[in-house]
């Protein structure tokens, strides 16, 4: 297991403090004044999870962006059951830092189910898709360019997941004929089959590029100088278990841009073709003049 996974893995292990309440580590190494988006997602979905019935698993996820995060400041997070059925629990996750909201989540829980399954509109053939063996690791792609795309903070250091980029900006294939970054995405190393582990990296992953697709048409991501950029909202569906000790290719792209605010899609493929994840983010964007 590399370094970097194990940090995440360690970001990702809240330490309970009361019956319902944890604390997460705070952000370091973003690149930004403010918390990495995928830092509130992966934590919170982590406290919903620990806070509810073993046998509880996640299935959706809705959250909302109110404050940026203080970076090397310990988050609380605070965790309501708003309802819990037979086989659905819906869960509240409010973080906030020095006594102010910063993020709000709901989840949505179930417990494993057997019954019908129509995959053939839901799976992919990916026989056509570069292998991610032989595309350079993210880091390295990133140390040959030249000025650097994203803040060098993070887009030159160790990830616990490891991103091997099919198309770019920055890629020789440049972006998706749907116009956005798609990726292969696996940890970096081996990481415990947890799911609920497993659950809360793919939450805190699915935040990594999702927003800049919205950037692509007007040449920009969300480190260029002038731009105010922040995400508004995020919902992730999980719909089965992942393991991200294997690798699953991402695909994203944007869906519309509309009074400042955009819209981006994803999806997330197991190497058999299996439709294993959908999110969406709205993000906001402003331009100094």
């Amino acid at each position: 297991m590399s370094q970097a996974l194990t940090d995440l893995i360690s970001l990702l292990t809240l330490e309970r403090s009361d019956e319902h309440r944890f604390i997460g580590e705070g952000s370091t190494g973003d690149g930004a004044p403010a918390t990495y988006g995928g830092h509130f997602l992966g934590q919170a979905i982590s406290a919903a999870l620990h806070d509810s019935d073993a046998t509880f698993m996640l299935h959706s996820m809705h959250g909302y962006f109110l404050r940026g995060g203080i970076p090397n400041q310990p988050i609380l997070y605070t965790v309501q059951t708003i309802r819990e059925g037979r086989s659905f629990c819906t869960k509240r996750v409010t973080a906030s830092q020095k006594n102010k909201t910063t993020f709000e989540l709901l989840a949505s829980l179930n417990k494993k189910e057997s019954g019908e399954n129509f995959e053939s509109i839901a799976t992919k053939d990916l026989s056509n898709i570069t292998l991610p063996k032989n595309i350079e690791p993210y880091r390295d792609i990133m140390t040959k360019l030249d000025p650097l795309p994203l803040p060098e903070e993070w887009a030159l250091r160790e990830h616990g997941i490891d991103v091997r980029i099919v198309n770019a900006p920055w890629a020789s294939s440049g972006l998706s004929q749907q116009g956005g970054i798609n990726m292969w995405i696996k940890t970096n190393g081996i990481a415990p089959i947890e799911p609920k582990l497993h659950a809360a990296m793919l939450a805190y992953q699915s935040d990594e590029s999702i927003a800049d697709n919205v950037l692509l048409p007007f040449n920009l991501t969300w480190g260029s100088p002038g731009l105010f950029f922040v995400s508004l909202d995020h919902a992730l569906w999980l719909h089965n278990p992942i393991n991200l000790n294997e690798w699953h290719f991402v695909e994203q792209k944007p869906v519309t841009i509309q009074n400042n605010r955009g819209l981006a899609a994803a999806k997330v493929w197991s190497t058999s073709g299996l439709l294993v994840a959908s999110f969406n983010q709205e993000v906001l964007m402003r331009e100094s003049p």
